[in-house]
């Protein structure tokens, strides 16, 4: 009280407002008598460095140097400087590295290795307002500065952080912990250390049991395991010895239960441009996508029989995609979730034994395609254009009348590129056993698909060119299909690049300037599905009723690709002159001599 007094005579300006933006010589003036009255000084630091603007200035009159001086005091002076060195380093990275070269980790550090915060066991340790300062401090050195990082890992942090996490009496000191290790993890080689540590194990066991944590806690456990995550070795500790994907699902239904009950308690939304606020339960679906595109991890989504549990759980919540829901901001985060647990299930069925495992689920499935969401249909088509992938499970899947389902997706969504793409890529999986070819002819594949080659978007023509050389592959009936279909006039105008303007044209740079350019992919494609298509057509009257469409203008536009720069086309175009020549030599001469002359 005394020293308090002496204090607040030295410094009348002293504000209890924590808010209080001091002025240069006020700041200047509390830290000269530092020395004088090292605690109180201490705590009115920490207060004033609340303040952003206090911060700087503070650290640059020099009370840096006498806090890191406290930490070798007695405790109430070590929880003092450590509270002022937490505030003065939050959002300031050059705070935090002149306390990094003054040695205040080290000495954070081994506060708490002498508080004897290391876990030998999880049983009850109690922690002190010093051990939630220290651990406060630590974590506001550890965000985004590596220096600080890497040193708190060389000085063992993470085994006395994790001793407070799991040994914690107050929610804070845990909040704090969990905040340092979630920071930390941000550097590379922590991802390892921490992985190799017991933080992953105790971080599932907590989440065994998040009705007794705070939901901010919660967030940043879950950020760390995202952020552990994306070295792999820790992505098998996570699956193999916790039970990651289990744990994480059942997480995912509490926090979906929990925000639908918000849902049907809110107004419907107007129209709002603020940011939303992720859920635990969208950030534990990014996870669980993150461990499930692991080959090795994958079978452990059947083994765990989550599969089956997923899939029900979508389609039970279906009805949120209905148009009868009241917008509201938690309909919308509810949705972003059951996109994304949707696309996990795709992901996980690029796994064998997923995939057929998920085939004894086609029923599910197919509801999903039903669902009128085009984030929806990206996953129920990433499901099945996986579950195609085996040749095998495709054929099965035709003869159900599965592809039926994705041909009206591809029809059904003209304005998404996204569904039309993917449902594309799905239909020329189900193209590829050549038992499924005729049937896909004949259910008309050909109409719509040839129509977007003349769509004005590149990568679905580039897609649909992709599909048609899969369907007429050493087939000639097919092919004659294609022709007959109108196939031959929109594919030649791709070839001679004449096809329809483009809405995603691709800017090039030529050097002195940039201009807009087709890709050249998609004609080099085209060209090399027209070779392919007269390759495979029979001698004599076959081969020259299949070329009869084929014009003086288009040759031409043919014979210009050996002018080309891209050696790739050259070899192309060649090759179509070869094949044309096969059938009226005298006449593909002629225009090639006349349009050399010009």
């Amino acid at each position: 009280g005394d020293k308090m007094e002496g204090l607040s005579a030295e410094l009348p300006f002293l504000s209890s407002d924590s808010d209080h933006l001091y002025d240069d010589e006020q700041l200047q003036q509390m830290v000269s008598v530092f020395t004088a009255h090292p605690m109180p000084v201490a705590k009115a630091v920490g207060d004033a460095a609340r303040c952003e603007g206090n911060r700087g200035p503070l650290v640059k009159f020099g009370c840096a140097r006498p806090l890191v001086d406290l930490l070798s005091e007695n405790d109430d002076a070590k929880a003092q400087a450590a509270r002022a060195i937490g505030n003065l380093c939050y959002d300031h990275p050059e705070n935090r590295m002149e306390f990094h070269k003054l040695g205040a980790i080290r000495l954070l550090v081994s506060i708490l290795a002498s508080q004897e915060a290391a876990p030998t066991s999880t049983s009850n340790i109690t922690t002190t307002p010093l051990e939630r300062n220290v651990a406060g401090a630590l974590a506001n050195l550890a965000s985004e500065t590596p220096e600080c990082q890497v040193e708190i890992l060389q000085a063992g942090g993470v085994e006395y952080l994790l001793g407070v996490v799991v040994g914690g009496a107050d929610e804070h000191s845990v909040a704090m912990a969990v905040r340092a290790l979630m920071n930390l993890a941000e550097h590379e080689k922590a991802q390892e250390v921490i992985g190799s540590s017991d933080v992953v194990t105790a971080y599932f066991e907590m989440l065994t049991d998040t009705d007794s944590l705070p939901e901010p806690v919660v967030a940043d456990v879950v950020s760390t395991l995202v952020t552990l995550a994306r070295f792999q070795p820790n992505r098998l500790v996570m699956v193999d010895r916790c039970r990651a994907i289990a744990v994480l699902f059942k997480v995912v239904q509490q926090s979906i239960n929990e925000m639908k009950m918000e849902h049907d308690l809110d107004e419907p939304e107007g129209d709002s441009d603020g940011e939303e606020e992720q859920p635990i339960a969208l950030a534990i679906a990014d996870l669980l996508l993150l461990l499930l595109d692991d080959d090795n991890t994958k079978p452990s989504f059947i083994l765990q029989n989550l599969h089956n549990e997923v899939l029900a759980f979508i389609l039970h919540h279906a009805y949120l995609f209905e148009r009868s829901q009241p917008v509201t901001p938690q309909l919308r985060l509810l949705q972003k979730v059951f996109r994304q647990l949707t696309k996990i299930v795709g992901v996980a069925c690029i796994n064998e034994q997923v995939s057929h495992a998920i085939t004894s689920q086609l029923t599910s499935v197919l509801k999903l395609t039903t669902i009128i969401d085009p984030d929806m249909q990206l996953g129920s088509l990433l499901i099945l254009g996986n579950l195609a992938r085996a040749d095998e499970q495709s054929v099965s899947l035709v003869e159900q009348g599965v592809h039926k389902s994705v041909f009206s997706m591809m029809v059904e969504f003209p304005n998404d590129q996204r569904v039309q793409q993917l449902a594309i890529g799905a239909l020329r999986n189900f193209a590829i056993p050549v038992a499924n070819r005729n049937r896909l002819t004949d259910d008309g594949i050909f109409p719509p698909t040839i129509r977007i080659l003349s769509c004005p978007n590149q990568v679905l023509q580039f897609a649909a060119v992709h599909l048609l050389r899969t369907l007429t592959a050493g087939n000639v009936e097919a092919a004659q299909k294609f022709v007959n279909d109108g196939g031959m006039e929109s594919l030649l105008l791709l070839v001679c690049g004449e096809g329809p303007n483009l809405e995603d044209e691709d800017e090039v740079n030529t050097g002195e300037s940039s201009e807009k350019v087709k890709d050249l992919r998609v004609q080099y494609e085209a060209t090399r599905y027209l070779v392919r298509l007269l390759a495979d057509t029979k001698e004599g009257q076959d081969r020259e009723r299949f070329t009869s469409r084929i014009n003086e203008k288009l040759v031409t536009g043919i014979i210009s690709l050996l002018l080309s720069p891209f050696s790739v086309l050259q070899e192309e175009g060649s090759f179509a002159l070869a094949m044309l020549s096969l059938v009226r030599p005298g006449w593909i001469l002629g225009v090639s001599n006349r349009w050399l002359l010009i």
